[in-house]
């Protein structure tokens, strides 16, 4: 066997051996959350993680939001299995949120009042379609990661969107707004 057919042969391996290592701690978030071992943030970056999501997928009448989805511990397996510049990026992106909270209000994040997280939010998403800055382009980063970890956790799948499973139907319903039906 020639040397480049078994490297590749181990890489592949080590793929298959990770990417199994992650669907079980997704299957663990998912199923008992609090066993969840944090992979790449710290406490504290969880627990803001977890406030900025809830921020961008908050609670309300009709669901649960982003921190009784554990997005973050779904951003934390992400990041965890990324690359190197991927994961710098996000501490990064932590760092900026701190260093404009800190520059706004001289203390952190978790110690403001609800109207101040608002402020650097606002801040954050100032220019949400073509990002300048460091916060903003984390804003992006993180609205992404948010979305995609809340829509793949059972809240949002089956509380959020109804999802009612895989089944045989045996005639579809449609639309049922009165402003679709036909005539």
């Amino acid at each position: 066997m020639e040397r480049r057919t078994a490297l590749k042969l181990i890489a592949a391996g080590v793929i298959a051996e990770r990417l199994e290592g992650a669907h079980q701690h997704l299957v663990q978030i998912a199923q008992a959350p609090a066993a969840y071992k944090l992979q790449f943030f710290s406490a504290e970056q969880n627990l803001l993680l977890d406030r900025l999501t809830e921020s961008i997928v908050p609670a309300d009448d009709h669901s649960p939001g982003a921190s009784a989805a554990q997005v973050s511990l779904f951003i934390d397996l992400m990041v965890a299995n990324s690359r190197t510049d991927a994961q710098a990026q996000w501490l990064a992106g932590l760092r900026a949120v701190e260093d404009e909270t800190r520059g706004r209000f001289g203390k952190p994040f978790l110690h403001c009042n609800a109207e101040q997280q608002d402020q650097i939010l606002a801040a954050m998403s100032a220019h949400e379609g073509s990002p300048e800055t460091e916060l903003e382009r984390f804003f992006a980063r993180l609205k992404g990661m948010t979305a995609d970890g809340y829509y793949t956790s059972t809240i949002g799948i089956h509380k959020e969107l109804g999802y009612k499973g895989s089944a045989a139907l045996a005639e579809f319903p449609g639309c049922t707004h009165p402003e679709h039906k036909r005539n």
